[in-house]
Formats: structure tokens, sequence, C-alpha cells
């Protein structure tokens, strides 16, 4: 009896939170996708230029109850064209919310069907000895969706991780559960830590009416991440004094910012990062990416070097892509090949031209500098967009001499950007261009990464 007492108490508490909260759950597509290739739209008789692949449907989703089907190619939602990725996480599709009405415009059979639904929420997590709280943090631009997961049979107060995630727009709350991602912070979760993540703008349930992740600044970002650490220090179920930064990828450029200026910070972390400011880093990184696919050094040479030019003029003569292809037209590929340029967004790697500039104001040296904790430098020797091992090591003598003994670097053998064990680096770069990445890096995941990260939040 006073079990159940306790659950429904329990229960009540839960709906309570939710209900008190600004944001909605978003729905739930419900579909596994890929983008059109010219093999599709021949196999389907599909003569149109945008849309998406569907490879399969999930149960009990928004998408089931409208009746999509695996093979189906869905072109429109609520009217909206399907470009691609940004499709969904952008006005008006990323405002959907539970209840709302949705139509699909699909191309079945050789012709098109129209198909409407109501709008099914997404599934909340569960995950055995894993507890997880979806919250929010109010911002200059809006609502963000948090998730913190928490040990099921911890007690007293848990240290705590604020997972900072790369560049790209996705959501990380929403994911699978063998995403790289999803793995980490789970497990992490398992060895005693509370795990917050954020999504950003426009992503899963946060909100994008004000801004989207693809057309927010760097400054922004950066506050996102400034609020959900101030979140953390004042949730009465962390401790306050064993806060920790875990930076991915561009989330090691905010790590040493928020840890120079927030002294409770009790350690940092990053893996896969960068040591320069951007211009500086891109043109390596595409000189040695080009040359371990195999290009001649002269090939490499010659496209490191368009990199620098492109570079100088975005960032130091403030020119738009466009402004650069009315004087340069043969640039107009390496912008695209190169640099993801998106004219319609006008983003170049998938993000703005304000965040990028801003981006690349950041000197990670100059922050680091000033960081007093701890820190943990983590690279893998098959990571060909990060920094070089000698760099990983080399960052340790950046920071504040006071706590050297408890900074360490990890370097793990044969795993890339995204955790997984692929082997040496040309092979690792061979199996990132190849169909079969995306389940490589989810089968591969480098439990090592866990381990030692684990084993260095004990040591001090």
């Amino acid at each position: 009896m006073k079990k159940t007492i306790y659950s429904l108490l329990l229960l009540c508490t839960i709906m309570s939170s939710l209900n008190a909260q600004v944001l909605k759950r978003k729905y739930s597509n419900g579909f596994r996708y890929q983008i059109l290739t010219a093999e599709i739209k021949q196999e389907k008789s599909f003569n149109g230029d945008q849309g998406v692949f569907v490879e399969g449907v999930v149960p009990n989703s928004t998408s089931e109850s409208a009746g999509i089907k695996e093979g189906d190619i869905i072109v429109e939602i609520n009217g909206t064209p399907i470009a691609d990725v940004s499709t969904f996480t952008s006005p008006p599709l990323s405002e959907i919310t539970v209840g709302n009405s949705v139509a699909y415009k699909v191309w079945r059979n050789k012709a098109f069907v129209q198909l409407r639904t109501t709008a099914k929420a997404k599934v909340s997590k569960t995950k055995q000895g894993i507890h997880y709280e979806y919250g929010e943090i109010k911002t200059s631009f809006g609502y963000l969706r948090t998730l913190l997961s928490k040990p099921v049979n911890a007690s007293g107060k848990l240290p705590a991780i604020l997972f900072i995630q790369g560049n790209m727009c996705e959501s990380v709350i929403e994911l699978p559960e063998k995403d790289p991602y999803e793995q980490f912070c789970n497990e992490m979760t398992l060895q005693g830590c509370a795990v917050m993540r954020i999504d950003k703008p426009g992503a899963g349930d946060s909100e994008g009416k004000f801004t989207t992740c693809d057309q927010m600044t760097f400054n922004q970002e950066l506050e996102q991440f400034q609020t959900g650490l101030e979140s953390l220090m004042k949730n009465k179920t962390i401790d306050s004094k064993k806060i920790y930064l875990f930076g991915h990828s561009m989330g090691g450029m905010i790590t040493p910012i928020l840890a120079s200026t927030n002294p409770a910070v009790k350690g940092a972390m990053v893996y896969g990062t960068l040591t320069t400011n951007f211009g500086s880093y891109y043109p390596e990184i595409i000189n040695r990416s080009l040359l371990q696919s195999g290009n001649s050094p002269d090939v490499a040479l010659e496209y490191k070097n368009y990199t620098k030019e492109v570079i100088t003029a975005i960032f130091d003569e403030n020119k738009t892509p466009q402004q650069i292809i009315k004087d340069k037209p043969e640039y107009d590929p390496v912008l695209q090949q190169v640099f993801g340029w998106n004219e319609k967004d006008n983003t170049i790697i998938y993000r703005s031209l304000a965040f990028n500039r801003e981006l690349n104001k950041i000197d990670p040296k100059k922050y680091w500098e000033k960081v007093t904790c701890p820190i943990l430098i983590i690279y893998g020797t098959s990571d060909f967009e990060a920094i070089d091992k000698e760099y990983a090591t080399a960052m340790l003598g950046w920071t504040n001499a006071k706590n050297a003994k408890h900074s360490k670097a990890i370097i793990l053998e044969g795993t890339d950007h995204a955790f997984a064990l692929v082997g040496s680096m040309e092979e690792g770069i061979k199996l990132k261009h190849s169909g079969n990445y995306a389940q490589i890096m989810q089968d591969k995941f480098n439990p090592l990464l866990v381990t030692k990260t684990a084993e260095w939040l004990a040591s001090f």
C-alpha cells in the first residue's frame, strides 16, 4: 500500500512538472529516411527534385497512423516541400506539436497520394538503470529542451556532466539507443554521473520561432550552454562542487570559455576538438583528408589554397559567398563542395555566416590559459577531423599549473571522430565515405572512451 501511494505521488510530481513547462513535446514523424539519390528516383520513376525516401516506419508513430509505408517518397508535409534534413528542424515543421493536424504528400506506385492524421508525441526515453528528466531552459532566443539522465539507485547529490555537442543541428535528445552520443551519455550515467544534454533551437522540442540552429550566432550557442550550466548549479539534486564539462568537436571550443569564466566547474573534458581558430584549422583538415583519401599532394595543396582564399574573403574581407562567386565564378564548386554552402539558407558548413565569423574570432589557447580546473584531452588516432596527437599533449601545457597533476591527455587508438573503432585513419576515411558508416559508428562505439573518462573523474 505504501509503495502504491509513493508511486502515485511520484507520478503526480512528474505530471505537475511537465504541465508547468512552457515546451510541449513535439510530434514524432516516426520514419527512417535517406536523401533521394539518382538510383532511387529512377527505381521509383520519380522526376521531382525534393523529398526523402522512407526506409522504415516506427510503430505507433504519426507516420504509421497516417499510412506511410516503407518505400514511399515523402514530398511534402503540411504543404512544406522536403528539401533536406534542415526542413525537419526548421519552422514550420519543427513547430508541430501533439494534436496538430499533419498532412503528407507521398509518391507511391508512380502516383501522388495524400495522407492525413493527427500528430502523436515522441516517445519518452526509457532505459534500465536510468531515470530521465525532461526539462527546459529559457534563453534570449526562446526555450530549449534539456534532458537530465540520472542513475536510478544513486543516493545523495550527484556529480554532473554538461554535454556540449558538436557543430551539427540535429537533436541530441531524440536519438536511437546505439547512436554514439546516446551511448556515451547513457554509459556515463550508469557510471554514477548525472548528464545534461540541450537541444539547439529548432531541434527536438526546442523552440525555433526566434532563431534556428542553422541561423543562430556563436554567441547565442555559448549562451545556451552557459544557461544550461547555471541550471545544473541550481539543481538541488546535483552536487554543485562536482560539475564537469564534456565538449565534443566544435563543443570543445565552447568548453574552455565556460571553464575559464565559471570557477565552480571542477573539470573540463574535450574530445576531437580544435587548437587554433577555425580559419587556420579548416584548410589543414581539407589538405589532410584529401591526402588520406588517396589524392595527390598537388590536388590536396590546390584545394587547401582555395580554402584559404575563401576563408580570407569571408572572414577578413567580410564578403558573402555570392560576392566571392561574382568576383571568381570558378569558386562556386569550391564553396559548395568544401564549405557546403547552401545558397537558400546562406549557410556554410551547416551554420550561418554570423556564427562562423564569430567562431573564427575564438582563439581556444587564450581561454585554455585561463582555465584553473583539471582538464582531460582525448584524441582518437583515426580522427582526421580533429587536432593532431602532438597538439593533444601540448594543450596540457596551456592551462594553469595549479591543477597540472590532475590534467591528462588520453590517446584512443583506432578511434574516429564519432567515437568508433575503425582501424587506421586511412581505413576510417574510407568507411566514412561508404554507405555503411551510419551503422558502423553505432556498432563500433569504443567503450574505452567511457572507461577512461570515468577513471579520470574518480582520480581527484
